[in-house]
């Protein structure tokens, strides 16, 4: 059963006067419960103390509220008992709850779920900021063991809070292991103070003082003016674009509407450059895919190399003759001088070099693929995969699917052209990450989610979709669906497919916890 213990959180142990009255209601209601009143300090000390091996990714976190938030779980784990943040007030005593030997959550309000869940795939979200639980539940191992993957996520709701919490609810294996309530339980009223329109009774209500929840206000005067004068020096400078209608219209409908293919014939579509080192490595790997040789074309296209990539080619894939269904050796020169690692990723680089991969990735289309039905786009550059990743690629039922491409297991993502818009507005910010007609957002800037960031999830709807390693239906390859080789609504190459694809009602899907490596240079 769970026990008449109460855990709150905060910073010190000297509570703040305005959430005084929130922890005395408590007291109120329940003076034969054992109040036990954790501070950051005291956390810390508990962590170390009973899940030492948590402790690193405990003291990675860069914000107080992410270490409140894997603290309580732990706590309860640990002790038992309810959980209420302290800007909760009690209203009524918890005896309706606390004979339960499951866990009891509630839903946050609806009103909640389409700004954070739905773009997941989430079909609601638990409100984390009250729970009750018996001690000892295997479920908050379940948790604690999805944290560490999450500790540099962008923002708290999947790295620690609601986002993830309910991920890890929805996969648990039994699902009889939890009570979850209405909305009114514990949190009746939204973060706009608007009554929530469930039923059943009501034991605290949360206030919002401290959240997730936080409305981007109205744009000041100096923001419109800022906003108006970088949209003007944009529109001067974007270049050649792709007209949206005309490039929509291009792609054949017939092929859009169609159902993902039955066939099962692949084609590995390589496009390379400077790459010589990589070539026997990425066949040795391509070797212990698990998917039937005699389904799978391999096509490359070397291009304008210096480090003799097409001679090592040529003779790499000679021994392989009769094992595969096909090979096909492909080049195109582009003429376009050799970047070095080191500044390949400059903004100032980005529209002709991957205007140029684009360009290698289209020759590839019209030359490597034929009837095949699925085309699997792989970088040289990828090291190490699953040898079922084709089949767990086909397995997600979508048209377009990508893994998440990182450097070291278990770590950031390393592909960045796999995102999920979460800013859509179009002030100064974005046109000020505008760079010759292309949308460049640093790395840690707001507005994207990359598959790292929530790695909680088995799948999502992504905006963007990298090249490292690309599933693709061939139908729509075939019917026009192509790599922009100029920006197409300010992004080209496989992130304006990304876009294109997503204009044209095919939504990629990115698979977080399904990891491929590529190298770590």
């Amino acid at each position: 059963m769970i026990p008449r213990i109460l855990h709150q959180t905060w910073k010190t142990d000297a509570v703040p006067v305005r959430f005084q009255a929130y922890v005395e209601s408590w007291k109120r209601h329940h003076p034969d419960w054992t109040m036990m009143f954790w501070s950051d300090r005291m956390l810390l000390e508990f962590v170390a103390e009973h899940y030492p091996n948590f402790l690193p990714s405990f003291c990675s976190y860069s914000h107080g509220v992410l270490r409140a938030d894997a603290g309580r779980y732990l706590l309860l784990h640990h002790f038992g008992g309810v959980y209420a943040d302290i800007d909760c007030e009690c209203v009524a005593p918890f005896d309706p709850v606390m004979g339960e030997n499951r866990i009891v959550f509630c839903k946050e309000p609806d009103t909640h779920a389409p700004v954070q869940a739905n773009f997941r795939g989430l079909p609601y979200l638990l409100f984390n900021g009250t729970i009750a639980s018996p001690p000892g539940h295997p479920f908050w191992l379940d948790v604690l063991s999805m944290l560490p993957g999450l500790t540099h996520a962008k923002q708290a709701i999947d790295a620690t809070g609601p986002c993830l919490l309910t991920s890890a609810q929805l996969g648990y294996r039994d699902q009889a292991a939890f009570a979850i309530h209405p909305p009114a339980l514990f949190t009746p009223v939204d973060s706009s103070g608007r009554r929530a329109d469930s039923g059943g009774q009501t034991l605290s209500i949360h206030h919002w003082v401290g959240t997730w929840w936080t409305p981007e206000p109205a744009p000041r005067l100096l923001d419109r003016i800022r906003s108006l004068a970088y949209q003007s020096w944009y529109q001067l400078t974007r270049g050649a674009y792709l007209d949206e209608t005309a490039t929509k219209r291009g792609v054949s409908q017939a092929a859009l509407s169609a159902p993902p293919p039955s066939g099962q014939n692949i084609a590995v579509l390589v496009p390379l450059r400077d790459a010589a080192d990589h070539i026997q490595p990425f066949l040795d790997v391509l070797q212990r895919l698990d998917y039937p040789k005699d389904r799978i074309k391999l096509a490359f296209c070397e291009g304008d190399s210096s480090d003799g990539s097409w001679e090592r080619l040529q003779a790499a894939v000679a021994p392989l003759a009769g094992k595969y269904r096909g090979i096909v050796l492909l080049q195109k020169q582009l003429g376009s001088a050799s970047l070095d690692r080191a500044n390949r990723a400059k903004p100032r680089f980005q529209r002709s070099r991957r205007g140029n991969i684009a360009k290698v990735r289209n020759h590839l289309i019209d030359h490597g693929l034929g009837d095949d039905d699925w085309a699997l786009w792989i970088d040289i550059d990828v090291w190490q995969f699953p040898p079922d990743i084709v089949s767990r690629l086909i397995g997600t039922g979508h048209r377009i699917a990508v893994p998440n491409c990182v450097k070291i297991a278990g770590g950031d993502s390393f592909d960045h052209n796999s995102f999920i818009t979460t800013r859509h507005t179009k002030d100064y910010r974005y046109y000020r990450a505008i760079r010759d007609g292309l949308y460049q957002p640093a790395t840690g800037a707001p507005g994207r989610l990359y598959l790292s960031d929530v790695r909680h999830l088995e799948k999502i709807g992504l905006d963007g979709v990298g090249g490292t390693m690309l599933l693709v239906d061939a139908a729509l390859h075939r019917g026009g669906l192509r790599f922009p080789e100029l920006p197409y609504r300010d992004l080209i190459e496989t992130e304006g497919f990304g876009a294109l694809a997503n204009d044209l009602g095919i939504r990629p899907v990115g698979l977080p916890m399904l990891e491929i490596l590529h190298v770590p240079w």
